[in-house]
């Protein structure tokens, strides 16, 4: 283990009232625009960034949190694990048990305090900000200009690597200095000797001697870049190269690996043992597709030694880190609340288990305002029709129509309660039979199951019965029919709805029949050859179907299969507050 901020808690600051936010060894941060990411990111510059300055540490009244009407800023980040004697020394008698609480406190109209201690009670105030030669931040924001820090950064990254040489290696390196010079004299000698060259020079070389004695032993001639080695050398410039030779840097998403690289590269060959560093970056997806979005993840969990703190909008960058790992930032009630991995056990599991289906479409989760589950494609593709037809934009709202591919809800549904994003599920009434070919529903056994290991707030009804009941014909006797749609009907109460029998089943008992007889060519009443024929190939048919006659999705406007969108739009508004549709 090494030494990592494990919370920040924030508190009146911009978009953030009171919250507490826990990091691992490598973090994600995700979360809609201007939910605060970045806010949240500079929280911790306050506390462990030397580039900021005194000013910046002085808070702007823009700073304060409007809402609350706050007139305070506290940012706290609790440390464990710190055995490094270069903080154990600076930190002196407020390290206790490997532990150390760094807080940042602004009043409105006075000056900033920074207090540390190994806990509440032990705080004591730092007269200056001292221990950031040992205990900093690295910054990487979204606004990465290459060329920029290449002018910034070129001389500290030679002069650092020049540092770690070996005797034996500045020498060799002096030798080669010396055979560059010689060189480069020799192809100015050549560029000089060009007829053209010659000419352009000549009256510009007659007129310097005209001007003045002094110059007529001095003669301008057009060099190559540099004509003194060692200056050409402190001035290389940044190229491609490939098996065609140098290539010009241009293409976005090249200067970007290229512009981390180099960051990391740097970051590496400061590495001390006299200092401890975390580090954050922005978005670093910037301009790169999907596959170098991945690697990238991959690049900066792998090669930076300390804590990684990444805030991002990619389901590919998502990808890469575990789901315990993943921080959702969300708005409530006008303000930033924050959700990670949870401390439950059972909970915990799911999201192992989520971890093994994550991909990019099972990564979307983490980026909704709500998600709705169904079992299958040809769900998908239904309930995207028919919440367009009738005009519910859920790309605008953010809502996500996942389907599990098959009846694995459980995992979905615990990230969703840790990570608090709005959910809801559709799921099969199906009927099964045992070993004995005794019959039972199995969709019911399936929603029960899910509210147990889930551990969702639900009461079976007491008009209910509470064990699902098993018959020995295909005819269903009409108590235990009742008591399934009893059932049914309470679990909408929880976000859970059940088919009547499955989708194919209830469209074609739907106003939406009539469509479907028409489109699949099938007598009017022959219902059991219209499911028989959904029910193959369900996906491409449902595309196929709904390609034709999605104009005629409106007639369900007011039917049962369209109510689990109309709850998780009801959900995303209560949560987000949208403001009009």
């Amino acid at each position: 283990m090494t030494v990592s901020i494990y919370k920040v808690h924030i508190k009146g600051f911009r978009n953030y009232k009171d919250v507490e936010i826990s990091l691992n060894n490598s973090s994600l941060i995700i979360g809609s625009n201007n939910v605060g990411k970045t806010n949240f990111i500079y929280a911790l510059r306050l506390l462990f960034d030397r580039s900021l300055s005194e000013n910046d540490l002085d808070l702007l009244d823009s700073d304060f949190n409007a809402y609350s009407h706050s007139d305070k800023v506290e940012i706290t980040a609790y440390l464990r694990d710190i055995k490094e004697d270069c903080l154990l020394s600076e930190f002196k008698g407020n390290i206790s048990e490997g532990k150390l609480i760094l807080k940042y406190i602004k009043e409105r109209n006075k000056d900033y305090i920074l207090q540390a201690g190994f806990s509440e009670e032990t705080m004591q105030e730092l007269q200056s900000r001292s221990y950031l030669r040992r205990l900093n931040m690295q910054y990487v924001d979204t606004n990465r200009n290459l060329y920029k820090y290449l002018r910034k950064e070129r001389q500290n990254l030679l002069l650092s690597s020049q540092e770690l040489l070996s005797e034996n290696e500045k020498n060799d390196d002096k030798t080669k200095t010396i055979e560059i010079q010689k060189n480069l004299d020799s192809i100015n000698d050549q560029i000089s000797s060009l007829n053209y060259i010659k000419r352009a020079l000549e009256n510009v070389n007659d007129q310097l001697s005209s001007l003045s004695v002094e110059n007529e032993d001095q003669r301008v001639q057009f060099v190559a870049g540099h004509n003194d080695a060692e200056k050409m050398l402190s001035d290389v410039a940044l190229s491609y190269s490939s098996e065609e030779g140098p290539l010009t840097l241009g293409g976005d998403g090249r200067n970007n690996q290229i512009y981390l690289a180099t960051w990391i590269a740097k970051q590496q060959l400061k590495k001390a043992p006299d200092h401890v560093t975390f580090y954050a970056i922005e978005e670093p997806e910037s301009h790169l597709h999907p596959h170098q979005q991945r690697k990238l993840a991959q690049y900066l969990t792998n090669n930076l030694n300390g804590q990684v703190i990444v805030t991002s909008h990619s389901p590919q960058i998502a990808e890469i880190f575990k789901a315990k790992n993943i921080i959702r930032l969300y708005f409530e009630n006008k303000y930033t609340k924050a959700a990670s991995g949870p401390s439950d056990t059972n909970i915990k599991d799911s999201f192992d288990a989520f971890n093994y289906r994550l991909n990019t479409m099972a990564a979307e989760v983490f980026f909704s305002y709500g998600v709705f589950l169904v079992e299958g494609v040809s769900e998908v593709i239904f309930y995207k029709a028919l919440a367009k037809e009738n005009n519910i934009d859920l790309n605008r709202l953010n809502i996500s129509i996942l389907a599990v591919e098959g009846v694995g809800f459980k995992p979905y549904i615990n990230i969703c309660k840790a990570l608090n994003i709005p959910w809801v599920l559709r799921t099969d009434n199906d009927v099964f039979r045992d070993n004995e070919q005794r019959y039972y529903y199995a969709g019911i056994n399936r929603v029960i199951g899910i509210i147990n290991e889930c551990k969702l707030n639900y009461t079976v009804p007491s008009e209910c019965n509470k064990e699902c009941e098993k018959w020995n014909s295909e005819t269903v006797p009409s108590d235990i029919q009742q008591n399934n749609e009893k059932m049914r009907e309470s679990f909408k109460k929880i976000g859970i709805y059940m088919s009547k029998v499955d989708l194919e089943n209830d469209l074609a008992n739907s106003k939406l029949n009539e469509s479907l007889y028409s489109y699949y060519e099938i007598q009017l009443g022959n219902i059991r050859k219209l499911i028989s024929k959904m029910q193959r190939r369900k996906g491409e048919n449902m595309f196929e179907f709904i390609e034709r006659e999605h104009q005629n999705l409106e007639v369900l406007n007011n039917d049962e299969l369209i109510e689990p969108v109309s709850d998780i739009v009801y959900k995303v508004k209560r949560q987000v507050q949208f403001d009009g549709k």
